[in-house]
């Protein structure tokens, strides 16, 4: 093999078409693996829902709330988690997610407190990180229909059981997690065939 072969650029691009081709093929078999019960069109009226209000978050008088604020919405169900230092600000973050199309309720979950830094974070994210996994491996839960956060060791979940037993196996995997301290939840047990 020509050893100028690898500082060609008719080799270098393809081998970066073929990395791309790799990577999107591995992407798409991801998504194959786990399918969410939510129609195509709620998934986008839901991810319409989240942008516009990050672009309220964004407005000019919001921006210092960016930090602050994880939004969820399931079924246009909107979660708003997060933690902040005054009560007006969680309050500025509620009215930020009233009066957009297609929201149906608004949980406030947004934390008032003065806790956190970064060995918060990083517990939180291992436990998101266990919760997940675990919703992932178990038998009877579709893993896609639950989104979680977790704020100062308290978990957040939201998404739709499709029975009372996979409901139960789901908080059951929230609550034995090591480091959870509380576990809040806007699951709603509905059936494939209630859509």
């Amino acid at each position: 093999m020509d050893a100028n072969a690898d500082n060609n650029p008719t080799t270098r691009f393809r081998a970066s078409k073929l990395a791309a081709a790799c990577l999107i093929i591995g992407t798409l078999a991801q998504g194959c693996a786990v399918v969410e019960d939510r129609r195509l069109g709620q998934v986008a009226t839901d991810a319409e829902i989240r942008l516009d209000i990050n672009k309220r978050v964004l407005n000019g008088t919001n921006q210092d709330l960016f930090f602050d604020l994880q939004t969820n919405v399931y079924e246009g169900r909107v979660m708003l988690t997060g933690a902040v230092t005054l009560p007006e600000n969680r309050n500025r973050i509620a009215a930020m997610a009233k009066g957009i199309p297609g929201v149906r309720t608004i949980y406030n979950d947004v934390q008032v407190t003065g806790a956190g830094g970064f060995k918060n974070t990083a517990n939180d994210v291992w436990i998101k990180t266990k919760i997940n996994s675990q919703l992932l491996a178990e038998n009877g839960v579709n893993s896609a229909n639950y989104q979680t956060r977790v704020v100062n060791s308290v978990v957040y979940i939201i998404g739709r059981a499709l029975s009372r037993h996979e409901f139960g196996k789901v908080l059951a995997i929230a609550k034995r997690t090591k480091h959870v301290s509380k576990v809040v939840h806007h699951i709603v047990i509905r059936p494939l065939t209630q859509k």
